[in-house]
C-alpha cells in the first residue's frame, strides 16, 4: 500500500465485484441514481470485507462505515452489468481506508473512498483491528 493508487484505473484492483443495473435503480431521467451507486460501492466493501474474514457472527467485533466520499465520473444507464474494484488504501489501529471504483468496461463511472472502522459489537467502540483481518487486507 505504497502511494496513491489511480483509483480511475481498472489496473489498481485485485478484488472485483459485479453488479447488474437495476431498473429500480433509475432516476427520473432514466440515470442510475446516486444512491444506487452507494449500494454498488456497499456491496464490494462488504464482499472484500467478508473474504478477509469480517462479518462473522460469532466475531465479538464488526465494521461500520464511518465516511464515504463519491466522485462521479460518467453516466450508467440500464440495463448494464458493472463491475466494482474494491483495495485497501491505508490500515489504521481501528480504521481501514478503501478505494473502490465502478467500471463499465474500462470506463470509470465513479470511485469511492471509503473509511470503515473496527467497532466491538457489546461496548459499541472502536477495536484495533484484529491481525488476521489486517494480514488479508494488507494484500488486497
Amino acid at each position: 500500500m505504497t502511494g496513491t493508487p489511480d483509483l480511475t484505473s481498472p489496473d489498481s484492483y485485485r478484488f472485483w465485484w459485479e453488479e447488474r443495473v437495476r431498473f429500480n435503480d433509475l432516476d427520473a431521467l432514466g440515470h442510475v441514481n446516486n444512491n444506487a451507486i452507494g449500494v454498488y460501492f456497499e456491496q464490494a466493501r462488504i464482499a472484500l470485507l467478508h473474504g478477509a474474514g469480517g462479518f462473522r457472527e460469532e466475531d465479538p467485533w464488526t465494521v461500520v462505515l464511518a465516511r464515504s466520499l463519491i466522485e462521479y465520473k460518467a453516466e450508467l444507464l440500464y440495463p448494464n452489468t458493472v463491475r466494482v474494484g474494491a483495495r485497501s488504501l491505508r490500515l489504521g489501529t481501528s480504521s481501514i481506508t478503501l478505494g473502490c471504483g465502478i467500471f463499465l468496461g474500462d470506463q470509470c463511472i465513479a470511485t469511492q473512498e471509503a473509511v470503515a472502522v473496527i467497532v466491538d459489537k457489546a461496548a459499541h467502540r472502536p477495536t484495533p483491528i484484529p491481525e488476521s483481518l489486517r494480514a488479508k487486507l494488507l494484500e488486497a
